[in-house]
């Protein structure tokens, strides 16, 4: 599949997410279930792959297009777009760019057709912002290491095909101590606690899951021992650039809905109405800008920590300013059982997931004072 720009590449993300994606929207939150239909209907349209290179199956497309591919799922599903978001972008990217050939052979080309969905295990019980305090171990054992612990609030965990886990193999060491390990979910000793009620992503599945002496070859290890924490931060600067494209998307759609309001309730010129949507206007131009060059910046090779956060922290915030400015112009009406008010619920989420605003201030205070 070819696409001679960006924009031509929108229309047909578009038309997919409009035709197959839409009508599940309200339907699976209600019903509080995972949006099979519509993650089918996406990989069946041959999206699943957009970053994952060609000789593995995939689109081979830039870090931009991804970031437009999230925005469009955003903004008619974001349940959709964050199933999307780990299993297409956080663990297809970790595998590009940390696991050995082999694991890519297998493993890529079943991503980029939904044969397999990938869930990544960072967050334990006890550490949330804190991962390099997790506890779960993986103990070196004849062929393969025998695994332990907890893991909490993991995307699409009770449907993956396997996770991408962040394990102690060298306790002693601490940070340096921490190794990544593919564990296919049908392993004995793997088992799913429990799925969570949420207040937004309703149709996207967040588990708790527990490792119970579950045993993974060597050659599952990912990249180098002890490197795990290492490769998990430099994945979750991609984690936040589609973050960011749930923003820019969720800020198109209140854009959308204010639009249609204040025009089909002849209030274009009051200026308390027309003025929050003109800020509706500069705050989606401001977060797109600033999504795009971090991805932009992702695939130039060059250290784009500092963009990732500025996009995740100005695309989080200002999405949940804009959902809530719709809510407010709405009045009433915002706050029934609505499409504006799955809005709002799935928003909150975005200043929190992939590194809260608090660690997005932090990292762009390191960069900025040192230490």
């Amino acid at each position: 599949m070819e696409f001679k720009d960006h924009g031509e590449f929108r229309e047909y993300v578009r038309e997919i997410a409009e035709r197959h994606v839409r009508p599940y929207a309200m339907r699976v939150d209600r019903e509080d279930r995972f949006a099979r239909e519509s993650v089918e209907a996406v990989f069946k349209a041959d999206l699943g792959g957009v970053i994952i290179p060609k000789e593995y199956g995939g689109l081979g497309l830039s870090s931009r297009h991804y970031a437009i591919f999230i925005e469009e799922l955003t903004r008619v599903c974001p349940s959709t777009a964050v199933t999307f978001a780990v299993t297409s972008g956080l663990v297809s990217n970790f595998l590009i760019h940390f696991a050995g050939e082999h694991i890519k052979k297998r493993y890529l080309p079943k991503l980029a057709t939904g044969e397999n969905i990938g869930a990544f295990g960072l967050t334990e019980p006890c550490c949330g912002s804190d991962a390099g305090a997790l506890r779960t171990r993986a103990e070196e054992a004849e062929d393969g290491f025998i695994i332990n612990g907890q893991k909490q609030f993991i995307t699409n965990g009770s449907v993956a095909d396997f996770v991408i886990v962040m394990a102690k193999t060298d306790p002693e060491k601490g940070k340096r101590g921490i190794s990544a390990l593919l564990v296919p979910t049908d392993s004995e000793g793997f088992h799913v606690l429990k799925d969570e009620d949420k207040l937004g992503w309703r149709g996207s599945v967040t588990s708790a899951l527990s490792f119970d002496d579950v045993f993974v070859p060597k050659e599952n290890l990912i990249g180098e021992r002890g490197a795990g924490l290492k490769y998990a931060l430099a994945s979750l600067d991609a984690g936040r650039v589609g973050i960011a494209a749930m923003g820019v998307g969720t800020i198109v759609r209140a854009l959308e809905l204010a639009t249609t309001y204040v025009k089909v309730n002849g209030l274009q010129h009051n200026e308390y109405y027309s003025f929050r949507v003109a800020d509706l206007v500069w705050m989606l131009e401001t977060t797109r800008y600033y999504t795009y060059m971090a991805a932009d910046m992702k695939d130039s090779g060059k250290r784009y920590t500092k963009y990732a956060a500025v996009a995740k922290l100005v695309a989080s915030e200002y999405a949940m300013r804009a959902v809530n400015m719709l809510l407010d112009l709405m009045g009433v009406e915002g706050v029934l059982w609505s499409e504006a008010e799955r809005l709002w619920r799935d928003t909150k989420i975005l200043e929190i997931g992939e590194g809260t605003s608090e660690i997005q201030r932090l990292v762009l205070a390191r960069l900025q004072l040192g230490g």
